[in-house]
């Protein structure tokens, strides 16, 4: 796959060197009980940095090119990560841009989503496999949110990650932080790892 590019983003930033954790405050939920980023607090940027850094490993194990265009801890802006993916993305014949977050959504909102911009593109075919995969790999165990309305599974938004990249893009919304019951699947390593796998077989069956 050495014609292709895989564009990593881990939505939003994360914890500096000492602790504090970088993002807007809506970007992190404070639970009345459990354990999660740092006591009852969960981070959602230190979440989708996990599950990133986790699709990275396994892309890195199969030789498939990637880079990840987020920063560290830093929330660099949406422009800036664009630019980084369509500098590199000249550089090669084709490329997918997947930007990793976890929803919030008032405390009552359960489930995962997957997002493209607006109209039928090619972006529709990556988030149709993506959730497949997901419902696959995870089916049993999490909420499917979709929008059929189109024949498809995914929901569209003009997110600025979606119209602004020069390859098909997808923007994942895994489960709602805010949430209990998904905050704990979030912190629990075997879902990690298989909303990770479910992104590494998408670019396999796309690139195909």
């Amino acid at each position: 796959m050495k014609d292709l590019c895989i564009f990593l983003d881990a939505g939003h930033g994360s914890l500096d060197k000492n602790g504090h954790y970088v993002t807007a405050p809506s970007k992190q939920y404070e639970h009345t009980k459990g354990a999660f980023h740092k006591g009852r607090w969960f981070f959602e940027g230190v979440w989708n940095r996990t599950l990133t850094n986790r699709v990275a490993f396994k892309l890195g194990q199969l030789g498939i090119p990637h880079l990840i265009v987020s920063h560290e801890y830093l929330d660099t802006s949406l422009e800036y990560r664009v630019e980084l993916a369509n500098w590199y993305h000249k550089n090669f014949k084709e490329g997918l841009y997947i930007s990793n977050h976890a929803n919030a959504g008032g405390g009552q909102a359960r489930g995962f989503e997957v997002y493209t911009s607006p109209g039928q593109t090619a972006s529709d075919t990556v988030a149709d496999l993506h959730w497949k995969n997901v419902k696959d790999l995870l089916g049993d165990r999490v909420t499917m949110r979709s929008d059929n309305s189109d024949g498809d599974y995914d929901k569209e938004a003009r997110f600025y990650v979606l119209t602004k990249t020069a390859m098909p893009a997808i923007l994942v919304e895994h489960l709602f932080f805010d949430n209990y019951d998904d905050a704990v699947l979030l912190m629990d390593e075997e879902i990690i790892d298989r909303f990770a796998e479910a992104q590494v077989r998408t670019v396999v069956q796309y690139r195909g």
